[in-house]
């Protein structure tokens, strides 16, 4: 009788973790399941009792990773009441994460890094949606389409060197030109 698949817990976490740091060290490519189950101390057929493939367990990484990021941004979202009160505490969340991962960016491939912030970005689409809904705004763009787009140019604003530059009041400003720009406020 085949087992079931264990979903969270124990050894399957143990994988996970230690996939992360041999991620980040390096690389998505460099790191094979041999070299993660070498670490944990287990076999390959232990890595395919909780996982179908090396990408299924990037996935896994990744969500373990932005886990607290999300809830945080849930949070934040809950509590915004405007598009102004919105950059006023997504600045302080975003520079809280930029400041984490700038900790571990030392020792991660830069394809890793690459792969995060892309996942991030891309993390953060239903949220704008979130927002979107939250204060009204009307379109005719595709609400994805728009969240999309708020995000993806919050995120090149914020790795900009000129906004590197600015103080809290500007990049509050800049942001929220931004925003108003392209929801047509």
């Amino acid at each position: 009788m085949a087992r079931k698949a264990v979903l969270e817990g124990g050894k399957r976490d143990e994988i996970i973790r230690t996939a992360m740091g041999l991620f980040f060290e390096h690389g998505y490519e460099a790191t094979s399941v041999r070299m993660i189950m070498d670490k944990v101390g287990g076999e390959i057929g232990m890595f395919y009792h909780y996982f179908k493939s090396k990408d299924m367990l990037f996935d896994c990484v990744a969500e373990y990773f932005f886990k607290d990021f999300r809830e945080k941004c849930e949070k934040t979202v809950s509590e915004c009441t405007s598009p102004d009160v919105f950059a006023e505490k997504f600045l302080p969340l975003y520079e809280e994460g930029m400041a984490q991962f700038d900790k571990l960016k030392g020792h991660m491939h830069w394809t890793i890094q690459f792969a995060m912030h892309a996942r991030t970005v891309a993390s953060l689409v239903p949220f704008g949606i979130a927002l979107i809904d939250k204060f009204g705004i009307k379109t005719s763009v595709p609400k994805d389409i728009l969240a999309g787009q708020l995000i993806y140019g919050i995120s090149a604003t914020l790795h900009s060197e000129s906004f590197a530059g600015m103080d809290d009041a500007q990049k509050k400003e800049c942001l929220m030109e931004y925003i108003n720009k392209l929801l047509d406020k």
